[in-house]
């Protein structure tokens, strides 16, 4: 069973499409109205705009990243009560330091677990009590055996945990990851020809958790070598890692329309 979210009004900030629609759908199947804002400057106007229950924020996004919205939200009379969760792919204890020391209640990593998420939420949101509906069940979720793959190409049991196994809702997730991470390939590959590793860095660092919630562990680990490469020292790491990118996600298409066509 969902927790009870009934009638919470929650706002999402995050950028990436993939952690805003699982975010999204099970916060709305529990009950709550989400919205959603990509930046943190966007989240500040709506916060004045309206009024929300509790704050998702997550940490690194352009514009205005999540240290910065919730400073702002802090020194604000108005705002300063309203709980600010911080959602980053960071887990080590100097992040979590960073994000309370932010002005943040509390901290859920990313790919995020939903017991941990509707845990996190029943300690800072005050909710109003459910009126009289029918219950709502979470997904039936397979045992895993059926999907499970190659995690170096692509594991969908992985994506089992998260949306459950049904096939046709994993496809339309999974098919929404390659869409995004194949835009982002592009540009990741400009970045690489003018040796732009800081954009190199956010880019990889803004694929990594969508390619774990899907069970794309290869595609993350190269993800995670293009946030290492912080200077010109890494630089071949960097080429190493993006040589690797489009064929990977060329086995990772065959693999989803072999087990989910």
């Amino acid at each position: 069973m969902y927790p009870n979210l009934f009638c919470a009004q929650i706002l999402l900030v995050e950028n990436n499409l993939i952690n805003q629609k699982v975010a999204v759908e099970f916060l709305e199947k529990a009950g709550a109205s989400v919205y959603v804002a990509p930046n943190g400057a966007e989240a500040i106007n709506m916060l004045r705009k309206d009024h929300f229950d509790c704050v998702l924020m997550d940490i690194q996004m352009p514009v205005m990243d999540g240290f910065e919205a919730t400073r702002i939200i802090r020194a604000d009379a108005v705002l300063a009560e309203i709980p600010v969760i911080a959602m980053t792919a960071s887990t080590s204890n100097e992040n979590r330091e960073h994000c309370i020391a932010a002005g943040f209640n509390d901290f859920i990593s990313k790919p995020f677990r939903l017991d941990t998420l509707y845990a996190t939420l029943d300690r800072w949101l005050v909710t109003q009590p459910q009126q009289a509906t029918s219950p709502v069940m979470t997904p039936k979720l397979t045992a895993g055996v059926a999907w499970a793959g190659d995690p170096n190409i692509i594991d969908l049991s992985m994506l089992t945990e998260l949306i459950g196994d049904n096939k046709l809702e994993m496809r339309e997730f999974a098919l929404k990851f390659m869409a995004s991470a194949r835009q982002d390939l592009t540009t990741i590959e400009d970045a690489l020809e003018r040796n732009d590793l800081a954009t190199l860095g956010t880019l990889g660092h803004h694929n990594r958790t969508p390619a774990i919630m899907v069970g794309a562990i290869g595609y993350a680990n190269l993800c995670r070598a293009l946030e290492l490469s912080k200077d010109s020292a890494n630089l071949n790491q960097a080429r190493d890692a993006v040589s690797q990118m489009r064929p990977l996600l060329e086995l990772i298409m065959e693999q989803i329309d072999k087990d989910l066509a």
